[in-house]
């Protein structure tokens, strides 16, 4: 980002790239993370399914792969997807967001959307959540798994949202 972007406050934007309904991507910018580093044991222990996180560097939050916005929290800390190939999705906010009551997430879709992976779902101001003292790293869950189909995520680097992560 240069300097007149800071100045302007340009918007961090994402590329959508047309993917296949059983790819999954990373659903925001910054650095993977196995579970055993997240601070929160329900999803650290996978307890809710197979779970990524991802320490975000930047404010867009993405649809994790081509599907339907099952749930959208409104206080956008928190959506489901359901991907074409029926797979449920996760995607949750930092760590006790749903406490901020949508202070600095700004929803960009609504529950019954449907979506591409990579797409924009909520735009978050970090720094909030930060400033509140809350871990804002981003988990993706695989809430549902179709029987017979297996996830595996690539390599713990930094990513971009939208990037290939199986």
């Amino acid at each position: 980002m240069g300097l007149f972007d800071k100045l302007l406050k340009k918007e961090p934007e994402v590329e959508l790239v047309e993917r296949a309904d059983s790819d999954v991507v990373a659903v925001c910018t910054g650095k993977k993370i196995p579970t055993a580093e997240i601070s929160d044991a329900v999803f650290a222990q996978e307890m809710m399914g197979k779970t990524i996180g991802i320490i975000p560097s930047e404010s867009l939050v993405v649809s994790p792969a081509n599907g339907t916005i099952e749930v959208l929290f409104p206080t956008g800390h928190a959506f489901g997807i359901r991907s074409n190939d029926g797979v449920g999705y996760l995607v949750h906010i930092g760590i006790d967001t749903v406490g901020m009551n949508g202070d600095g997430f700004k929803i960009l879709k609504k529950q019954g959307d449907t979506v591409k992976a990579g797409e924009p779902v909520v735009k978050v101001d970090f720094g909030k959540v930060k400033a509140q003292g809350l871990d804002p790293v981003t988990m993706l869950i695989i809430t549902e798994l179709p029987e017979g189909k297996e996830v595996n995520y690539t390599d713990f680097t930094d990513v971009k949202a939208g990037d290939l992560i199986v």
